[in-house]
């Protein structure tokens, strides 16, 4: 979509998810993923800023990714914000699941 490969490290996510088709993230807003130890619900989509034109590596601004996606995709949303609501260790590796969240005490 934006001519060439682009770096994720532009999207200074604290999580990273490979196998998933794009923007599947967006569709499970409002449910709870479980993956290791922690429980995670997702809140809302993220809208991207002119930070994502920086390359991180060089610094140069080199593409123009938000006005691409509300070009392309009539959004200039890619990725989402999520609330941990049960603490614990994610490895790289560890499956994804969809479930209830977990409340302290119970």
């Amino acid at each position: 979509m934006i001519g060439g490969a682009v770096h994720p490290l532009r999207f200074r996510a604290n999580l990273y998810l490979e196998g998933w088709p794009a923007w599947h993230e967006a569709k499970l807003v409002g449910q709870t993923l479980a993956i290791g130890q922690a429980q995670l619900k997702l809140i809302k989509p993220i809208t991207r800023c002119a930070a994502t034109n920086v390359d991180p590596e060089t610094a140069a601004r080199d593409l123009d990714i938000p006005n691409t996606l509300m070009r392309r995709l009539g959004h200039n949303e890619c990725g989402v914000y999520a609330e941990v609501i049960a603490n614990g260790e994610i490895s790289v590796g560890d499956a994804i699941t969809l479930e209830a969240p977990r409340f302290p005490g119970s």
